[in-house]
């Protein structure tokens, strides 16, 4: 992979969809074991809407990581959010619960004008996450990033 021009990462076909295997799986159940009371009738309600996501979540173009020079964008649900890399501080790898992520800091010019995460910050230490690695280590993924914004900064320094 260059580490110079723009990637795009896409999550890994199968961690999207075991999601939506076990939520079909209880959708079933609770259409078999369905006796008319309140419970059986949520838990279809429940696993059908996330079903409905997480097949949204696999449509080609839904989900993605884009790095290009001035920063990342996150793909997902088709919804986009943008950074540039002179709004990013620290880069790292965190954990919640089981799940390794690359998370980040906001730069302090960044965080003094806009504030930073409070909640995120306080339960992880970080100011924000990605939601996925798509398809690399956390740690890769977070050295592959930093390289970026590194890059970013000697290219902005430099007059």
């Amino acid at each position: 992979m260059s580490h110079s021009g723009e990637q795009i990462l896409r999550p890994s076909r199968w961690k999207t969809s075991l999601p939506l295997f076990v939520s079909l799986a209880f959708v079933a159940i609770g259409i078999l074991v369905m006796d008319g009371s309140w419970m059986a009738l949520l838990a279809i309600a429940f696993f059908g809407l996330g079903s409905l996501v997480f097949v949204v979540t696999i449509l080609p173009g839904a989900t993605h990581l884009r790095l290009h020079a001035d920063g990342f964008e996150m793909r997902t649900l088709f919804k986009t959010s943008h950074c540039r890399w002179s709004d990013i501080g620290e880069i790292g790898v965190t954990s919640v619960y089981m799940n390794r992520m690359v998370a980040f800091n906001f730069a302090e010019p960044y965080r003094s004008q806009h504030g930073a995460v409070v909640v995120s910050r306080a339960l992880t230490g970080w100011d924000g996450a990605l939601p996925d690695t798509y398809g690399m280590s956390a740690r890769d993924l977070a050295a592959l990033m930093t390289t970026y914004r590194d890059r970013a900064r000697v290219r902005d320094a430099t007059p």
